[in-house]
């Protein structure tokens, strides 16, 4: 599983700070639940971290084209965002 770690400055300009293969290294953990629970437990509570979806890794790994890679993390962030700042009614 790959996730996305980034900040989100007071103005709104949203900075990446890795991507991570939080998959153990003996593969007991395929989806990365004990890295995102150990991000979660972090003071932003995992506001700050998102899953790459199977779909948006897959077209990560098919293209060499470094802006094409931009926009997908930055789907995949803003899409994180938009759920984690959406208001219950």
């Amino acid at each position: 599983m790959l996730a996305v770690e980034y900040d989100v400055m007071p103005d709104g300009l949203v900075e990446v700070v890795a991507l991570i293969n939080a998959v153990d290294e003996e593969g007991s953990d395929p989806d990365g639940e004990g890295w995102l629970a150990w991000r979660r437990s972090h003071e932003d509570g995992g506001l700050g971290c998102a899953r790459i979806p199977a779909t948006e890794l897959a077209r990560m790994e098919a293209t060499e084209d470094p802006e094409e890679l931009r926009a997908i993390v930055e789907s995949v962030i803003l899409a994180d965002r938009l759920a984690k700042e959406e208001v219950p009614a």
